[in-house]
């Protein structure tokens, strides 16, 4: 594995990271806790505590952060993507955006786009993949 890859990897795996510290520290500050748990969790047919849903949620959302920076920097070092710039990084976290909207969000349980919540969960979700984003492009920049 290259470098690049190693550093994209790294990237997005801190991104992700300091966004799920963020989002363990921003209820204490009074910004409570916008995701309901409407359903009782399950795994395969096997019913889960809400505390291991809790941890399965945060490896995937790590595991998800991983592999978004180790595509992206797939695509700067086989030049499908023009480099880490914004405007190369806007479209990707749109598109990482509706990849986890219509498989990860449902299998979360939150339905397609957040739609079991409300109608500003999927707003929510693209400001939190553009802030990804500028993280992940401040690591990468220090990486490399």
């Amino acid at each position: 594995m290259s470098d690049l890859l190693l550093a994209g990897a790294y990237a997005g795996g801190a991104a992700g990271a300091i966004l799920t510290l963020l989002s363990h520290i921003a209820p204490r500050l009074g910004a409570g806790n916008f995701i309901r748990d409407l359903d009782d969790p399950q795994i395969f047919g096997r019913a889960i505590s809400h505390r291991e849903a809790h941890f399965i949620g945060i490896l995937v959302h790590l595991v998800a952060c991983i592999l978004s920076g180790l595509i992206f920097a797939l695509g700067v070092e086989r030049a499908w993507l023009s480099g880490f710039h914004v405007l190369p990084m806007l479209g990707w976290s749109t598109f990482v955006l509706l990849l986890s909207s219509c498989i990860i969000m449902p299998l979360e349980g939150h339905g397609f786009f957040g739609r079991k919540h409300d109608a500003w969960f999927v707003v929510d979700a693209f400001v939190t993949n553009l802030l990804w984003g500028g993280l992940y492009l401040t690591f990468i920049r220090l990486w490399t």
